[in-house]
């Protein structure tokens, strides 16, 4: 799933238009100082069971975090992601969904930074 996704991602030209390639799991390379950016975690995913074993479907939660130096870059990102991703189906997937979107701040406590975050929350609908 997580392959696929960002194979999705790239094929826009909606994102990828803004991000380039800057499209990672967990973390963004230190030595990238591109923005914006985007960071995908799957927080957690939920296997399907029948009674003879494993069905093969799976739903996934995946934050994906929108980084820009401006709150506008942040937001323009992370509507174009929406679009994209809101209700597709193709592929692996059965469907996505979108389950919520939040602006953060870009740091931890204590630490310093001049980026705008927006938080999407992702129910991803698909196949093992």
């Amino acid at each position: 799933m997580e392959e696929a996704l960002v194979s999705l991602l790239l094929s826009a030209a909606g994102v990828t238009s803004l991000v380039g390639t800057r499209i990672n799991w967990l973390r963004k390379p230190q030595s990238d100082d591109g923005v914006p950016y985007i960071v995908l975690q799957r927080i957690d995913g939920d296997r399907d069971y029948h009674m003879r074993g494993p069905s093969g479907y799976v739903t996934s939660r995946v934050q994906a975090d929108v980084y820009g130096i401006t709150y506008g870059s942040s937001k323009k990102t992370a509507r174009a992601l929406v679009a994209l991703l809101s209700g597709y189906r193709g592929g692996i997937f059965q469907g996505i969904f979108i389950d919520s979107e939040r602006d953060l701040p870009a740091a931890d406590p204590g630490e310093v930074t001049n980026l705008f975050r927006t938080s999407v929350d992702l129910i991803i609908h698909h196949a093992n």
